[in-house]
């Protein structure tokens, strides 16, 4: 199972198409686990969870401008999302809709980012 999730992810990655990506699945089943080991495949991994954090839905109540978040989320992450080679991890994104809603102009306007 393990191996089949990573190769569906790897190939996520490799398409040059592809769109942020959302995980479903029921609590406790590994999906978190999955996308940090997933994250190793990566120059850089940067993971925010919204629920251990929950000040950072602020960054996401002002605008959806993927440009400007990115720029704050690096900030707060003391380090920068690089399109291309950073995987952006918005962790318990439930917890945030706009993060959800953020995910489509993430996808128009800096289509490069690895964004789940």
């Amino acid at each position: 199972m393990k191996r089949d999730k990573m190769a569906a992810l790897t190939a996520w990655k490799n398409d040059p198409h592809h769109r942020p990506l959302v995980m479903k699945g029921a609590r406790q089943v590994g999906k978190t686990w999955l996308v940090r080991e997933f994250g190793r495949s990566f120059d850089d991994f940067v993971e925010f969870n919204f629920e251990r954090r929950p000040a950072l839905k602020e960054l996401f109540a002002h605008d959806l401008r993927p440009e400007r978040l990115v720029s704050e989320l690096s900030a707060v992450a003391g380090r920068r999302i690089v399109p291309g080679h950073t995987l952006l991890f918005l962790d318990e994104a439930q917890a945030c809709p706009a993060s959800l809603a953020s995910l489509r102009y993430f996808h128009e306007e800096i289509p490069h980012l690895h964004v789940v």
